[in-house]
């Protein structure tokens, strides 16, 4: 497929110069990085990092990357898988910011818009809703982001009383927290998750991305797992990724059976203090359905407020026959 100027389809983009673009640009997140890219295209056989990039001087100025997985003649694109943040990158400084965003999702709007895309996604987080294309119109979600303090106890005044409450229940609860630092407690962590997803009702990823995640993006501190123990029965734990001063929490897991001992209060106070301490500048909580309201209650409990993020994407008649 061929592009109008300045947009080049790069497949793959070259790994340096994006991470180059990554590192200076507005938004940017760790799944927008090369290393997320890679955790996909080697779990998925067959899987391909692609990006629409704009060149200047030899280097990417912008750019929009997305996982494209073939079967036969169809495909789907995510920008980038799971709904992670995955929107377009202009570098800082770039005179035309917006319109180098308007030119990236024209581009994806016709990427995507081809007869044999079943499905694309992409999510941009505190995106521009004026750089969408009318046939790439967005719907809104949000996130829930908490501003960290040098100071713990100034992040923890801003806790409701409930959950100020609740922490001190689970401190109490003789709980341990711990880094989550072998292969051994990973697997602990993924049984937590298969428990945990599918009391949710959804399909639990395979342990094949956990342990990838451990050995990929665990010792270049971009993600890290923890564990809540009670004796030594493992009740909690979660999965958070790490990128320039932010942490995202990926995945909370927990046993139903423990909550009166209240480990995932035990577990966030545990991850918001260690934080603090390390310097870090904002945690995310992640997305919520807006229907969740207990959901979003206890993020807000926190002290953590919303943010926007834009969903845009496309289903083929296909797809919908397929998967209703």
């Amino acid at each position: 497929m061929k592009f109008e100027s300045p947009l080049v389809l790069a497949s793959p983009p070259d790994p340096a110069r994006w991470d180059a673009l990554v590192t200076r640009a507005p938004g940017a997140s760790v799944f927008h990085t090369s290393d997320w890219a890679k955790l996909w295209t080697d779990e998925w056989p067959g899987a391909r990092w692609e990006a629409l990039v704009v060149e200047e001087g030899g280097e990417y100025v912008a750019g929009v990357g997305a996982i494209v997985r073939r079967r036969g003649p169809f495909r789907t694109v995510d920008a980038m898988p799971f709904a992670t943040y995955g929107g377009p990158l202009v570098r800082t400084g770039h005179p035309d910011p917006r319109g180098l965003a308007t030119a990236l999702l024209e581009g994806f709007a016709r990427w995507i818009g081809g007869a044999f895309v079943l499905r694309a996604s992409l999510a941009w987080y505190q995106g521009d809703r004026e750089a969408f294309p009318e046939r790439l119109e967005p719907i809104d979600s949000f996130t829930h982001v908490l501003p960290l303090s040098a100071d713990y106890e100034e992040v923890a005044s801003h806790f409701t009383p409930s959950t100020r409450r609740l922490v001190r229940q689970a401190d109490e609860s003789g709980l341990a927290f711990e880094v989550a630092d072998t292969l051994e407690k990973v697997r602990a962590f993924y049984d937590l998750a298969v428990e945990t997803v599918r009391r949710r009702g959804g399909t639990p990823k395979p342990r094949s991305l956990y342990e990838r995640i451990f050995h990929d993006l665990a010792p270049k501190g971009m993600g890290r797992y923890h564990l809540v123990r009670h004796g030594e029965e493992v009740v909690a734990g979660s999965l958070h990724f790490f990128h320039e001063g932010v942490a995202t929490n990926w995945l909370p897991v927990s046993r139903e059976a423990a909550w009166p001992l209240r480990p995932n209060n035990f577990l966030i106070a545990g991850i918001l203090e260690t934080l603090s301490a390390a310097g870090y500048l904002e945690y995310n909580f992640g997305s919520s359905p807006a229907d969740a309201a207990g959901l979003i209650r206890y993020k807000e409990g926190w002290g953590a407020r919303r943010r926007p993020i834009l969903l845009a994407g496309r289903r083929s008649g296909l797809h919908r026959r397929l998967r209703p």
